[in-house]
């Protein structure tokens, strides 16, 4: 069912827990969404089943994120009349409680093919070490 994740050697034993951020250095690159006693399984974001709320900058733009499947994201359910500049920060926007706000994820440039597509910050393909964070018990 997950066509893009990655098994990360540590567990429940070592305190992971469904729902963690996965970050390589600062960058949002999956959520963990299955965890044994020593390995978790970690959704990447380029997966074609991530959505995740996002705050685009500058203006403060609320959207979705989704994968398409092509080694970049894209913008969805965006009001059609605001106008994003190309070059715009895409970070995770804290609706929904998922992960907290202000973790960036890629930047925007636009194309003729699609309007706003997501360059990500991170080399997905090429995780090596990752960072696991729980955002429990802290403000959004």
């Amino acid at each position: 069912p997950f066509l893009k994740s990655i098994i990360v050697n540590k567990g429940s034993k070592d305190s992971v827990k469904l729902g963690m951020a996965v970050l390589d250095g600062n960058y949002l690159v999956g959520k963990i969404v299955e965890v044994n006693y020593s390995t978790s399984r970690a959704l990447i974001i380029s997966d074609l089943n991530s959505n995740i709320p996002v705050s685009i900058e500058p203006g403060t733009i609320q959207s979705m994120y989704s994968d398409t499947g092509k080694g970049h994201g894209k913008i969805e359910y965006c009001e059609s009349t605001i106008i994003i500049d190309d070059g715009s920060i895409v970070y995770n926007s804290g609706s929904g409680n998922i992960f907290k706000s202000g973790i960036p994820i890629g930047i925007l440039n636009k194309n003729e093919n699609i309007s706003e597509e997501v360059k990500f910050f991170s080399k997905l393909s090429q995780l090596t070490f990752v960072k696991l964070v729980s955002f429990e018990g802290s403000k959004n």
